[in-house]
């Protein structure tokens, strides 16, 4: 298991320009071929379909028990322990891109569905392990196999927690397009913070103008190192947002004056978990609006550079099936005369999503423009149903531990097919750093999981569902 989740890690694949039979990209192709071939090799039963997703199977009859997994990754950004593609087991520990999200349990599920074809244990249906490539990226893998590939009479998706996930919030991307004012013509050559919308921005950047005013100002206020940071009138602002000093750096270029932030990856359904370095060059701007206001400082900064941004613009709820309403500003950058955000949004069965556009345009800039490019509905599944009660008492059996349902904030295939609920394979008070540097998975549950995911497997082709 440890040989194959290695040469699985090394394939970087992220995202990138479709190819011939390789819509998302070189490296997702190259990933799915090693599953096919992998799972040839292990004497499966194995099909694609034209790049976007593959699958491999056991046993005959009717009846399918499908496996959800995904084999993109998310950037591995900067700042990691150990080689993010090259995977190392230190103390305890496995690390690298992808060991938690979501090629450990893939590897996992490809090992206990060897062991039961090869213990030859009768099966009164099939098992498929389904695979896409896009996860990351809007989920096009699963859409496409949901119109072309044969739908199972239930499913389970190994890309979250136990004990088991019966209720997935509503997500929604925005592009939000503010139309730049005269502060940032005159002052900001660029602006460029993070790398996806569904990751929290660990890194933001911005350039102030040579020879503007707003270059001139901060030339005066103190020497272009660490200490204009712990001058007026930026100290006060980085203490009174909560930010550490050493989250910031300036340099002074030909281009102009470049100051850097720094923060803390994350997954975008708990961005309270990550640290926004986008927010951090905000809270410096705002710092500067006795001298420099700006209607589009304020007002992002105001309205979506905290926890409390739902609440702020109005569109915060929360329910007791799927918890409360979460907000990311991912990605940050100007472009043809408009400062570009991208918000990922995470919202519980009560929200009002229709609501939120209009709630977003009344808190931003005149000619505020607000693009839905991303929307994945709400999941629940109740906790009596049949598939819930028979997961539950695998994971009971398997580990002796407690039973329980949980909401998440994350999306997973579970949206995409009907009867399909995540289950695992994170376990409880476990931390993975999913979308972080140093993802990890203790080698022990990563062990545990074959036991679980084997067990699942029978007990979902003998069950009545």
């Amino acid at each position: 298991m440890l040989d194959d989740l290695k040469e699985i890690i090394a394939i970087d694949s992220v995202y990138s320009e479709p190819e011939k039979n390789a819509p998302f990209g070189r490296k997702a192709r190259q990933a799915l071929d090693w599953f096919l071939n992998k799972s040839k090799a292990y004497g499966f039963k194995t099909g694609e379909l034209d790049g976007y997703c593959g699958w491999a199977e056991i046993g005959s009859g009717k009846r399918l028990i499908g496996v959800l997994c995904h084999l993109d990754v998310v950037p591995a950004g900067d700042g990691w322990t150990y080689p993010p593609y090259s995977m190392t087991v230190d103390g305890g520990k496995i690390y690298g891109r992808g060991v938690a999200d979501d090629k450990g349990a893939l590897v996992a599920c490809m090992h206990a569905m060897k062991s039961i074809l090869d213990s030859k244990e009768k099966l009164d249906g099939r098992l498929r392990i389904i695979v896409g490539c896009n996860e990351e990226n809007g989920s096009a893998c699963m859409k496409y196999y949901e119109k072309h590939g044969e739908i199972p009479t239930a499913s389970i998706v190994p890309d979250a927690d136990f004990p088991i996930i019966n209720s997935e919030k509503g997500i929604i991307s925005y592009l939000v397009k503010i139309p730049l004012d005269g502060f940032f013509k005159n002052n900001i050559a660029a602006l460029n913070g993070g790398i996806k919308s569904n990751v929290v921005a660990d890194r933001a950047s911005m350039t102030i103008k040579k020879n503007s005013a707003l270059y001139d100002f901060i030339k005066k206020s103190a020497p272009l190192d660490e200490r204009l940071f712990k001058s007026s009138p930026f100290a006060e602002a980085v203490i009174t947002d909560g930010h550490d000093f050493k989250d910031f750096a300036v340099h002074d270029t030909d281009g102009g004056l470049v100051i850097e932030a720094t923060g803390v990856a994350g997954h975008a359904m708990e961005p309270e978990k990550g640290d926004n370095a986008i927010w951090k060059l905000f809270c410096l701007l705002d710092a500067v609006k006795d001298k420099f206001p700006s209607e589009v400082v304020s007002s992002v900064f105001e309205n979506i550079c905290s926890n409390m941004c739902c609440e702020k613009i109005g569109f915060g709820c929360q329910d007791e099936q799927s918890g409360d309403t979460t907000c990311n500003l991912g990605l940050a950058y100007l472009e043809k005369g408009y400062l570009n955000i991208d918000l990922n949004i995470r919202i519980p069965i009560s929200c009002d999503k229709d609501s939120i556009e209009k709630l977003l345009l009344q808190k931003l800039p005149s000619g505020t423009k607000v693009n839905e490019y991303m929307y994945s509905p709400n999941l629940f599944i109740d906790k009596n149903a049949p598939l819930i009660k028979t997961l539950l008492k695998v994971y009971a059996d398997c580990t002796g531990n407690e039973t329980y349902c949980l909401h998440t904030g994350g999306g997973t295939y579970a949206k995409e097919l009907p009867g399909a609920v995540a289950f695992g394979p994170t376990f409880p008070d476990t931390v993975t750093n999913l979308h972080n540097i140093d993802e990890n998975l203790p080698v022990t549950e990563f062990e545990k999981l074959f036991d679980i995911y084997r067990a699942a497997m029978l007990a979902l082709d003998k069950a009545k569902l």
